[in-house]
């Protein structure tokens, strides 16, 4: 900065507002503003972000921990987060925990060795241990999609309960009384709520709910292709299945296929989860759609109120409803 100083005949601490964005504060001029900029950009100078975070005791850089970015849900997620910290002058430092919850811990000591703000995270599994010491040292950190009842960190979600109840509710309007059921992680809030709520749809028509009729231990297509293959292969098969998300739902359809049955015409199918292409296949699949881009955005706007005011926020939870997307692979069937 001083040699740019030295070059442009103006003081050190006038570059130095120009490069870290004060220029309009100590009202400088577009024209100094511009000289410094395009003699920065000659010369190759960068802030070093490291060292100012150091200074300011900052570092404007969020830890975005998601449990799988291939799938959709989390995808659309963090770009909504990512958006959201962009405008309000953050950087975001992407994790991927593959669903393992000890990339999650490693992931999020890595974060912490950055000195990142703070953090916002879709939790794997039920392991609450090493979250709740960063929670109780006053760490900045919000959930999103799952959280844990039993500890207090902020949160945003979608109501499962009432995905899980809409969805078996549809297939119950279509004419389907024997439902089987692919869930996720079995424990993770998602997945305990939407079961919850399928099985009181199936309670409030009067209708069995039947526990070996659920399957699954994972939100991926492996296991809803396995989970669609052992439901399918009993003798009292299921006539139609309600998948905890969509790309367990895609697994399904894949065994559906390898097993000569169609799409709804044998077997009608629901996914958790809207996704680009969901429209898109030749069975396009009937799926509940979560508020992807709200989440994020609730989520981070919840962390940069914690980032603005130095302490937790006032509501500590936000949840979003959910939405039925009707397409063909459910089909209506006579209930006898």
């Amino acid at each position: 900065m001083k040699f740019l100083a030295e070059e442009l005949d103006i003081s050190v601490s006038m570059v130095s507002r120009v490069l870290n964005g004060k220029a309009k504060e100590y009202r400088i001029s577009e024209k100094t503003q511009q000289l410094v900029q395009e003699a920065a950009e000659k010369h190759g100078f960068m802030v070093n972000e490291v060292a100012r975070g150091l200074r300011l005791q900052r570092t404007n850089t969020i830890g975005l921990l998601m449990p799988d970015i291939s799938n959709s849900i989390f995808s659309m997620i963090a770009r909504s987060v990512e958006n959201t910290f962009r405008r309000n002058g953050y950087s975001t430092i992407l994790c991927d925990t593959a669903n393992d919850a000890e990339v999650e811990q490693k992931a999020l000591g890595l974060l912490h060795s950055r000195s990142v703000d703070g953090i916002l995270m879709a939790p794997v599994g039920k392991e609450t241990r090493y979250i709740k010491a960063i929670f109780d040292r006053g760490f900045p950190i919000v959930l999103v999609d799952r959280f844990f009842d039993q500890l207090r960190v902020p949160y945003v979600t979608s109501n499962n309960y009432q995905g899980g109840y809409v969805g078996a509710m549809h297939l119950i309007d279509h004419g389907h009384r024997h439902l089987g059921f692919i869930q996720g992680i079995p424990d993770s809030k998602p997945s305990s709520e939407r079961l919850r709520g399928f099985r009181q749809a199936l309670q409030d028509c009067q209708l069995p709910f039947d526990e070996t009729l659920v399957e699954g231990s994972k939100f991926d297509a492996e296991d809803g292709y396995l989970s669609a293959k052992a439901l399918l292969e009993r003798p009292d098969r299921p006539t139609a299945l309600f998948s905890c998300s969509s790309i367990g739902a895609l697994g399904a359809m894949k065994a559906c296929g390898e097993m000569g049955l169609r799409v709804p015409e044998d077997v009608s199918l629901i996914g958790f989860d809207e996704f680009p292409y969901a429209s898109l296949l030749a069975t396009p699949l009937t799926t509940i759609a979560q508020q992807t881009g709200a989440l994020g955005e609730s989520a981070s706007q919840m962390l940069l109120d914690w980032l603005d005011s130095g302490k937790p926020p006032a509501i500590t939870s936000r949840v979003f409803d959910t939405e039925l997307h009707p397409r063909a692979s459910v089909a209506t069937r006579n209930p006898s």
